[in-house]
């Protein structure tokens, strides 16, 4: 699979996930009916590997509307990726099953990074930048 790029916006496009920085934000959104496996967890951060942020600390926006379930393989594989180029995880739910996923992704593994789950993205914003 390629990135596809949009250089005028500077989105990239892997698979099910959209990926794009916003003012020292790296924020990634999920297609609709997405499932995070560590399949979909490897392509996306082989092709993210190309946009070449993975080499700074960041700040991270995990937008999980789209997502309709999850392994816990595939979270614990995208929290060990997140959490080595992050300073902060903020996780954007919209609905009980994206609450559900985002509050296991933040209490059942370790972080070394503060992460934290919001249902507003202005409340996640504002955290961030904090």
């Amino acid at each position: 699979m390629l990135a596809i790029s949009n250089i005028d916006n500077q989105k990239f496009s892997s698979s099910s996930v959209t990926y794009w920085e916003e003012e020292g934000t790296i924020v990634f959104s999920f297609e609709e009916n997405t499932i995070i496996n560590t399949e979909l967890v490897f392509n996306f951060f082989d092709e993210f590997i190309l946009f070449g942020k993975y080499q700074e600390k960041n700040m991270i926006l995990l937008d999980l509307e789209g997502v309709i379930g999850a392994t816990l393989e595939g979270l614990s594989l995208l929290n060990q990726k997140l959490e080595s180029f992050c300073l902060k995880k903020a996780i954007l739910v919209n609905d009980k099953y994206t609450d559900i996923i985002g509050r296991i992704f933040t209490n059942f593994f370790n972080h070394n990074r503060p992460t934290r789950v919001f249902k507003s993205a202005l409340e996640a914003d504002v955290w961030i930048n904090e």
